[in-house]
């Protein structure tokens, strides 16, 4: 994970979403609240925006379902690297949910009834934070500016009308934070006179862990990626990721962290019992798992995905993992072991090997797309850009936009 610093700032800033609700939500907001972030971070994006986008039909005057879809797709994202690009319509939703949610949350801070404005001024702080967090990303510093400080204005007024209103220490941790570490970086601090703390932020964090309603999950996951972009502390990574997969059960994400996280801890039986596991997982259920792997492959390295040091870092691991699979009676798990080994090898111009790697895939057992992808890659080259696309094209294969009007997603090829 050899990531540069600005691009380990935007992937930072996008770990502290998708944002949370405040303490009151009706049993349907809820109930779609936590469906939406279960499928989230099971990687099933679609099914995710379906339920944020249930939310915002069942109950079109709450300013929640717009800044939940929002913050769902800003995280989706994150993790699939050049998402807005490819599917502008999708940008376009996140920007209106952004506008809707402000527009919608003005309507309850003007209320009387004193928890309705503290929601109110919790989504209108969240929702600004993602809007100063998007323009900060375009370079639009001012705009940043001017967002993150109303952001953080808003968010401290919920506190003061509600001193236990423990999610909005969420939005108030992730800004202290990434004040006081990425004001060189981001430009936050330096260019524009804004101050964080990063004790206060981590305070705050731990707060949204122990005692909020429904951000508990996002908190942890921003001090997962703290631990892992900012610190590069795999040692204290492992407890956090061990208990978001007690939090959301089943979710390739937080699995292939662990994998990564114990490799990196020298525990290279854990993480390989933990790669057999999640080949089993595609071998059960091929077509579900294809949206996930641009993810999977490129959620922690963004921009600089498939590089040659990371090629090369991710190639020591199959190195081993292809040789303890040599000890084994031939399986799924060896041929995506090799066809992955195949791939990295050609980024690296290792042409040789790689050919030599594909055809150990096309003797092996067949899983989903591995021959079909071994016999492309061994009549050309599959270089980075041809092999991010490959990525890309499976991530689209059946996804889609949730929302009325704006229909399917055209796969790339």
């Amino acid at each position: 994970m050899r990531i540069r610093a600005l691009a380990a700032a935007a992937l930072l800033l996008a770990c502290a979403l998708p944002a949370a609700a405040g303490p009151r939500l009706s049993p349907a907001a809820a109930a779609q609240l936590d469906e939406g972030l279960q499928r989230l971070y099971s990687l099933d994006y679609a099914q995710s925006r379906a339920a944020f986008r249930k939310l915002i039909e069942l109950e079109p005057d709450n300013p929640f379902g717009y800044l939940f879809e929002a913050g769902g797709i800003w995280w989706e994202s994150s993790q699939e690297f050049g998402l807005f690009k490819d599917t502008p319509t999708l940008q376009g939703l996140f920007e209106q949910d952004v506008d809707a949610a402000l527009r919608k949350a003005d309507a309850y801070i003007d209320s009387k009834d004193p928890q309705t404005k503290a929601d109110g001024y919790f989504v209108s702080g969240m929702a600004l934070g993602t809007q100063g967090q998007w323009r900060l990303m375009k370079g639009h510093w001012l705009d940043a500016y001017s967002s993150a400080k109303k952001a953080i204005k808003n968010l401290r007024k919920c506190v003061k009308l509600d001193p236990q209103y423990y999610d909005a220490q969420l939005g108030l941790g992730v800004f202290d934070y990434q004040a006081a570490r990425l004001s060189g970086i981001a430009k936050l601090g330096a260019m524009l006179i804004l101050r964080g703390d990063e004790k206060r932020g981590l305070a705050e964090l731990q707060l949204a862990i122990d005692k909020s309603r429904y951000s508990s999950r996002q908190a942890l996951n921003f001090v997962l990626c703290i631990h892992l972009l900012d610190r590069r502390d795999y040692a204290s990574a492992l407890p956090v990721v061990r208990q978001l997969r007690e939090k959301v059960p089943g979710s390739p994400y937080y699995q292939f962290l662990e994998i990564l996280i114990r490799d990196h801890l020298g525990d290279e039986d854990g993480s390989l019992a933990l790669a057999r596991e999640l080949a089993g997982r595609v071998e059960a259920g091929p077509s579900a798992f294809r949206p996930k792997w641009l993810t999977l492959v490129c959620g922690l390295s963004g921009e600089t995905c498939l590089n040659a040091p990371d090629a090369r870092s991710a190639l020591a691991w199959f190195d081993r993992a292809v040789e303890s699979a040599e000890k084994e009676k031939p399986s799924a798990f060896a041929t995506l072991l090799h066809l992955s080994r195949g791939q990295l090898l050609d980024i690296l111009g290792r042409r040789e090997e790689a050919v030599a790697e594909y055809r150990e895939t096309l003797a092996l057992p067949d899983i989903d797309f591995a021959h079909r992808r071994a016999a492309e890659c061994s009549d050309r080259p599959c270089s980075r850009e041809e092999t991010l696309a490959a990525l890309r094209a499976l991530s689209k294969e059946t996804d889609e936009i949730a929302a009325p009007g704006n229909g399917n997603v055209t796969p790339l090829r």
